[in-house]
Parts: C-alpha cells; sequence; structure tokens
C-alpha cells in the first residue's frame, strides 16, 4: 500500500513538472504589451442636471405648486425643441418637514422635489435652455458636455490603441529574431475622459457675470474633451 502511494506520488510530481515546462515555455513564445491612444475632441451635445423644490403649509399645496413648475418647465423645454425621449425625471418626492424645540418635534410645513437630466444635442439650445429654466425657478446643478457619437469615437480610438500595440510587439519580436504571430489575449480595458462638467459653484459664477451685464445670456465655454483608450494584448511569437 505504501509503495503504491509512492509510486502515485512520482507519477503525480511528474505530471506537474511537464506542465509547468510547457507553461514556461509558452510564456517564452508569447509577448504581451500595452497599447495607447489619446485625442482632444469638442464637445457637440450637454446634459442639463437640476432640480425643482417647492414649501408650503400643506402637502396637497406643496404639490400643486411643484406641479406648476414642472409644466413651465417642460413647456419651455418643448419650446426649444427637446424632445421628450431627452428628457428625464430621475427623483420625486414630497415629504414634511419638522425642527425640533425642547426635544419635540414641529411640523413646519412639507417639501416637494422633482430633479431631471435633460440631453440637449446641439450646443446653440443650451444657453437658452439654462436662461428660461431658471425663470422657472429651476437650480442647476451641473452641466455635462459630452459628445452625440460617442460609441463611434470611442471605438477609432480603441482601434488606435491596438494598433499601437501592435506595432510596438513588432519592433520587440523584431529585435529578438522573431515574427508576431496570432492574437491569444485581448484586455481592451476602458475609454476614459468623454465626458466634462461644470458643477454648481461654475454655473453660479457664469450666471452672475451674465447678471452683471444687463442680462446678458449665460454663455458656457465647452472647452475640449481630453479622451485616453489603454488595451492590453498578447501575441505568439514564431
Amino acid at each position: 500500500m505504501k509503495r503504491r502511494i509512492i509510486t502515485l506520488f512520482l507519477v503525480m510530481a511528474t505530471l506537474f513538472t511537464f506542465f509547468s515546462a510547457g507553461a514556461s515555455a509558452a510564456e517564452r513564445d508569447s509577448i504581451t504589451v500595452n497599447g495607447h491612444a489619446s485625442a482632444e475632441v469638442s464637445p457637440d451635445m450637454a446634459t442639463l442636471y437640476g432640480g425643482l423644490e417647492k414649501r408650503a403649509a400643506t402637502a396637497a399645496q406643496a404639490r400643486e405648486e411643484l406641479a406648476r413648475d414642472m409644466a413651465a418647465f417642460k413647456r419651455v423645454l418643448l419650446l426649444q425643441m427637446i424632445p421628450d425621449q431627452d428628457i428625464r425625471t430621475i427623483h420625486y418626492s414630497l415629504q414634511p418637514e419638522f425642527i425640533y424645540e425642547k426635544n419635540k418635534r414641529r411640523l413646519t410645513g412639507y417639501v416637494a422635489r422633482a430633479e431631471y437630466s435633460v440631453k440637449i444635442k446641439d450646443l446653440e439650445k443650451l444657453s437658452p435652455v439654462i436662461d428660461r429654466s431658471v425663470d422657472c425657478n429651476l437650480l442647476i446643478s451641473r452641466v455635462e458636455f459630452g459628445l452625440n457619437n460617442r460609441s463611434l469615437f470611442e471605438n477609432r480610438l480603441l482601434d488606435e490603441a491596438v494598433s499601437n500595440a501592435r506595432s510596438k510587439a513588432a519592433v520587440v519580436a523584431r529585435a529578438g529574431g522573431r515574427t508576431l504571430g496570432y492574437l491569444i489575449r485581448a484586455d481592451l480595458g476602458t475609454v476614459t475622459g468623454a465626458t466634462r462638467s461644470l458643477n454648481r459653484n461654475m454655473m453660479m459664477a457664469k450666471m452672475a457675470d451674465g447678471a452683471a451685464m444687463e442680462s446678458a445670456p449665460t454663455e458656457l465655454d465647452p472647452g475640449v474633451i481630453n479622451v485616453e483608450a489603454n488595451v492590453s494584448l498578447e501575441f505568439a511569437l514564431e
């Protein structure tokens, strides 16, 4: 029995050595490289985030006053030819408000809130949407600039990153007297930096500048978006 166990152990050890050697050989016959691509692109769309808020003595009154502002905000967007599918209510609430006096809770009224995200696919409409929405009591939290055809741009950048990785691998293969073989593995990673945001403080500064110039329209500078793509590829060596 003891001899059989020893024999089995030797067989397993031999197999382990064989497969380890095979793995090491496979590692020597492949190369892993990283590829990178980056670009600066001008945004062609924006997403506006903001909310409406109303306080009243009763829940019914708070709801009704908020509903009026919501309807006015919707009219502003429709007049700017913003389609329904680009207008999204991301939060709605109607809650009581309390204060504490001498360790006792006292009801002071009710607050109704609605929060929106609005896609504006034509940047020429951004300024009038902001100015007219503020007239409807909209509080803007941020504006996020982006790309209408983001996926197409990301695919192009990934293609450039893959080409960059392949070129690096070919140089290393030639330096070792080898040629580049088939692709074994690809980790495409992610594309980063495809949006640019202006937060509430930046928005308030822009709008304050406009107010100081006799109600001039709000002008935001989209700037450029720095987009990067990184990939990791493993090639066989021949």
